[in-house]
C-alpha cells in the first residue's frame, strides 16, 4: 500500500444510504424544520438528507459553534497559525499531519471515485454533507463572528464559513485528536535535527469506554427487545456528543446522538431497531519492520532490492507572538505507509518502522444511513458487512427480540500463521505477545495482510471472520474482548488481532454479567425477574460498586487487625459504607483512593470456567493492601477532606461557578456507572471539581406492541456555550437521577415543542 495513509484509529463517524432524495419545496435547495423541546434538544424534520444536514448544521452551530470551528481548524492544518505551536509543539505536529492529508488530494480522489463503490460517497451522502455545510454557514453569516455569544471564540479569526471539502476532510481523518500526529510527523533519519521521539501510542485506555446491553425476548418482560446505551466519553472538547432527532416522513425516524460536528446519529433507535457502540479491543493498525541500507537510512530492503523511501515537504504556518512564520518539514513514507517513530519503534541506522492502517475513507455516511434504514439486527449485520466502517463494537436489538453483537469493522487480516511467518524479530514477538499488535517483515511481499472473499477492501478481515453472534437472551459489552460477550456462549477461535480469550475480565465486565444474573433471578431488589425499561433504568443508576462488594468486608477485617491508630476511623467509615457511589454514599471516595493506590490485590486465581466471578478474595496478607489504605488516609488528611464525607460533597462538575454533585465512580473498580476524575486535580476541602470522562449519553429503549419507549439524557448537557440555558440543565438532571423522554413520535415532538424555526435556501 503506497503513499500516505492517515489514521482514524479509534473513532467512528456516521450516516447515509440509498433512497432517492425528494426535492425541497418552492425550488429551495435545502429546507428544514427545527423544533426544540426540553433541554434544547433539536428535532430536525426535512424532505430529504440534504435538508436533514441543513437543519442539523444550523442547530448544532447555535449550540456548539466553537467546538465545530475548533475541529475544522484542526482538519485545515492551521492550529499553529492561529493558536501558536502549543505545548511540546503539539499544534505543529497536528498541522503537519493534516497538511500532509490535504496535499495528498486523497479526499478529492475518493469523492470522484466510481459510482457504486463502497469508497465513493453516494449522491445522498454528498447531499447530507452539502446541507450541513450550508446550515453551518448560514448560522455564521446570520450571527456574525463578532456577535457569537460564546466568549471562547467570539470574534476569532479562525471561525468562518466552510466548504464541503472541509467537511469531507473531517470525515476522512475522523473525530478524535489522533495519537499518530507526533510519531508520523516527527519520524526522521538518525541525526536529523528536527527528530523528536514521541511517546508510544496508548491503547486500551480506560478513560474512553462504554457499556452496552441488548436483551432478547428470553430475558425481557414483554418478550421483545430492550437496550441500554452508555458510552463513556470526554465531558469537554470536540469529542462530545449531541442529542438530536431526524425525521424524513415515509423514510427515516431516528433519535439518538451524533458527534457535535457531524450530521449523523451514531447511537440511537428507530421504530424497530436500537443499538449502541463500545470501544473494541481489535487492533486497527499494525507496523512493518524495515531493514535499512547501512549506507543510507532512507532506503529499505524489499524483495532483495533497496527501495527509497518517499519524501514530501510539508509546510505549516506558526504564530509566535504577533508574527506568523512559515516552516517546512520532510516527511517520510513507504509502500506500507508513513514511517513511524516512537520510544518502542526507534529509527536507527539499521531499523525503522512503517505504520500501516486501514483506510475507512468516506464510507461513514452511507454506512450509517444503511443502519438507520435497517429493520432488524440481521439487516444491520448485512449493512455492517458491506461497508465495514464501524470503528467499534456494535450491540443491537430489534423489536422481534433478537440481539446482535459484532465487531465487523475494517480490521487487519492478520492470522497467527502470518505472525509465525513474518513476525519473527524480538520487537515483533514482544509487540504481539504483550499488546497483540502485528509487526511484520517489511522486506517481503508475502508478508502483506490477507484478503478474504468478503473483505470490503484489501488487507482487512471479511465481516464473516470478525467476532459476532445473534442471541435471544442477551449480549453485552464493557470494553473487554468479544470472548465473554455472553457468559453462557463465549466466542472462541479467532486471531488475537481481534482480542484475547480465556483471560481475566475487568471488574466492570464482571459487574455487568452479575447484574444480568441477579436481574434474571430477581435477587437485585428491583422486583420481578427480567428486564423492561424501568428495571434497566434502575440497574443503570443503581450505582453499585462491585469491587467494594467483593473486598470491602475483608478489607475492614484487615484494617482492624492492623491495629494502626490512624486507620481506626477509616475502618469504621468503610464498614459503614453502603457499597455504592450515590451522592450520599459516605466513604466511597476513600475506597476510590485505596483502589487507585493498588489496594485491590486478589488472593485466589482466575478460573476461565467461572470468569464472571473470579478472582474474588482479597489478599489481606499482601502489604500493598494496608499500604494503599494508609496512603489514601494520608492524602485525604493532607487535603482536609473528611474520611466520612458524602461523595456528592467531594465529586462535582463545576459550571459557571456552581458545583453540581455527580454520582458514579471508576470503571476499573467495578462501577458500572463510570465517572472518571483526575486524582492529580483533587483540591483541598472541595475534592474533585470537574469530570474528565465517563457516562455521557445514557439511554434505554424497550420495544412494545405499541412501538418503542425510550428515555435518556446527555450528562454534560447539549451546549458548550456557557451563556446558553442548556449549558448545564441535563447535568442537573443526571445529578438528580432524572430521565427525559426521547420523543421519537412526531406527534409527541409537536406537543412538547417549545420553539420552532423553518429555514430554507
Amino acid at each position: 500500500m503506497r503513499g500516505i495513509i492517515l489514521v482514524a484509529a479509534s473513532m467512528i463517524v456516521l450516516a447515509a444510504c440509498t433512497a432517492e432524495s425528494a426535492p425541497a419545496a418552492d425550488g429551495a435547495k435545502f429546507e428544514a424544520e427545527i423544533r426544540r423541546t426540553a433541554f434544547g434538544v433539536p428535532h430536525i424534520k426535512a424532505a430529504n438528507m440534504g435538508g436533514i444536514g441543513y437543519g442539523y448544521g444550523y442547530a448544532s452551530a447555535q449550540d456548539n459553534v466553537c467546538e465545530i470551528a475548533d475541529r475544522l481548524l484542526t482538519v485545515a492544518g492551521e492550529r499553529a497559525k492561529y493558536l501558536g505551536a502549543g505545548e511540546n509543539d503539539a499544534n505543529i505536529a497536528s498541522d503537519l499531519y493534516h497538511k500532509r492529508m490535504i496535499q495528498s488530494q486523497r479526499v478529492e480522489a475518493l469523492l470522484a471515485g466510481p459510482e457504486g463503490s463502497a469508497d465513493t460517497p453516494s449522491a445522498e451522502a454528498k447531499a447530507l454533507a452539502e446541507g450541513y455545510v450550508a446550515g453551518f454557514n448560514r448560522y455564521v453569516r446570520e450571527t456574525g463572528v463578532d456577535k457569537i455569544s460564546d466568549p471562547r471564540c467570539k470574534g476569532a479569526a479562525w471561525v468562518h464559513e466552510i466548504t464541503a471539502v472541509d467537511f469531507w476532510r473531517h470525515m476522512y481523518v475522523g473525530q478524535t485528536v489522533d495519537n499518530f500526529f507526533g510519531p508520523t510527523t516527527g519520524a526522521a533519519p538518525p541525526g536529523a535535527d528536527h527528530a523528536a521521539v514521541s511517546p508510544d501510542v496508548v491503547v486500551d485506555q480506560t478513560d474512553w469506554g462504554s457499556n452496552a446491553y441488548a436483551f432478547g425476548r428470553e430475558m425481557t418482560k414483554g418478550g421483545k427487545g430492550v437496550l441500554l446505551g452508555n458510552p463513556h466519553y470526554p465531558w469537554d472538547g470536540v469529542n462530545r456528543f449531541y442529542r438530536t432527532h431526524f425525521i424524513i416522513p415515509g423514510d427515516i425516524n431516528i433519535v439518538g446522538i451524533s458527534y457535535i460536528g457531524m450530521p449523523m446519529i451514531r447511537i440511537g433507535h428507530t421504530e424497530t431497531l436500537a443499538w449502541s457502540n463500545t470501544v473494541s479491543t481489535a487492533r486497527r493498525w499494525g507496523y512493518y519492520e524495515l531493514q535499512l541500507n547501512p549506507a543510507d537510512p532512507t532506503q529499505y530492503k524489499y524483495e532483495g532490492q533497496w527501495a527509497p523511501m518517499e519524501t514530501e515537504e510539508v509546510m505549516v504556518e506558526v504564530k509566535r507572538g504577533d508574527t506568523v512564520t512559515t516552516g517546512s518539514r520532510t516527511l517520510y513514507s513507504t509502500r506500507w505507509g508513513p514511517v513511524f517513530e516512537s520510544e518502542s519503534f526507534p529509527w536507527t541506522k539499521d531499523k525503522a518502522y512503517a505504520l500501516r492502517t486501514v483506510e475507512v475513507g468516506l464510507r461513514d455516511p452511507d454506512q450509517y444511513m444503511a443502519v438507520w434504514r435497517s429493520k432488524t439486527v440481521r439487516d444491520m449485520k448485512a449493512s455492517l458487512a458491506k461497508w465495514q466502517s464501524f470503528r467499534f463494537n456494535a450491540t443491537a436489538v430489534d423489536s422481534t427480540g433478537e440481539a446482535l453483537y459484532g465487531d465487523m469493522g475494517m480490521i487487519p487480516n492478520v492470522s497467527q500463521f502470518l505472525i509465525d511467518k513474518c513476525g519473527t524479530s524480538y520487537v515483533a514477538k514482544k509487540a504481539w505477545e504483550t499488546s497483540r499488535f502485528p509487526v511484520l517483515d517489511g522486506s517481503r511481499k508475502d508478508c502483506v495482510w490477507a484478503t478474504d472473499a468478503d473483505s470490503s477492501a484489501p488487507g482487512i478481515a471479511g465481516a464473516s471472520e470478525g467476532p459476532h453472534q445473534f442471541r435471544t437472551d442477551y449480549v453485552m459489552q464493557s470494553n473487554d474482548s468479544y470472548w465473554l460477550t455472553n457468559m453462557y456462549a463465549p466466542i472462541t477461535g479467532l486471531s488475537p488481532v481481534f482480542g484475547d480469550e480465556a483471560t481475566p475480565r475487568s471488574l466492570r465486565t464482571r459487574a455487568s454479567h452479575v447484574q444480568v444474573e441477579q436481574r434474571i433471578a430477581g435477587t437485585d431488589g428491583f422486583g420481578a425477574p427480567k428486564f423492561d425499561l424501568e428495571t434497566l433504568k434502575q440497574v443503570m443508576l443503581g450505582n453499585r460498586h462491585h469491587g467494594g462488594e467483593l473486598v470491602r468486608d475483608d478489607l475492614v477485617t484487615a484494617c482492624k487487625a492492623s491495629g494502626k491508630a490512624k486507620l481506626k476511623q477509616a475502618c469504621d467509615v468503610l464498614a459503614g459504607w453502603d457499597l455504592k457511589v450515590n451522592l450520599d454514599s459516605k466513604g466511597a471516595h476513600l475506597f476510590h483512593l485505596f483502589a487507585e493506590g493498588g489496594g485491590i490485590q486478589f488472593k485466589d486465581k482466575f478460573d476461565p470456567k467461572d470468569a464472571a466471578h473470579t478472582p474474588a478474595k482479597l489478599d489481606t496478607g499482601n502489604p500493598k493492601v494496608i499500604a494503599a489504605l494508609e496512603a489514601a488516609v494520608d492524602k485525604l488528611a493532607g487535603l482536609n477532606i473528611p474520611l466520612d464525607a458524602k461523595l456528592g460533597d467531594v465529586q462535582a462538575e463545576t459550571r459557571n461557578g456552581k458545583a453540581i454533585p455527580i454520582h458514579g465512580g471508576a470503571g476499573g473498580e467495578g462501577v458500572f456507572n463510570v465517572i472518571t476524575v483526575d486524582n492529580k486535580s483533587l483540591e483541598p476541602v472541595k475534592g474533585w471539581t470537574s469530570i474528565q470522562h465517563g457516562a455521557s449519553w445514557i439511554y434505554v429503549v424497550e420495544f412494545t406492541d405499541a412501538g418503542p419507549k425510550s428515555q435518556g439524557f446527555l450528562t454534560y448537557s447539549e451546549s458548550t456555550d456557557p451563556t446558553s440555558p442548556h449549558y448545564s440543565d441535563q447535568t442537573e438532571l443526571y445529578s438528580k437521577k432524572g430521565w427525559d423522554d426521547l420523543l421519537w413520535r412526531d406527534e409527541d415532538v409537536e406537543k412538547a415543542t417549545v420553539s420552532r424555526v423553518k429555514i430554507s435556501e
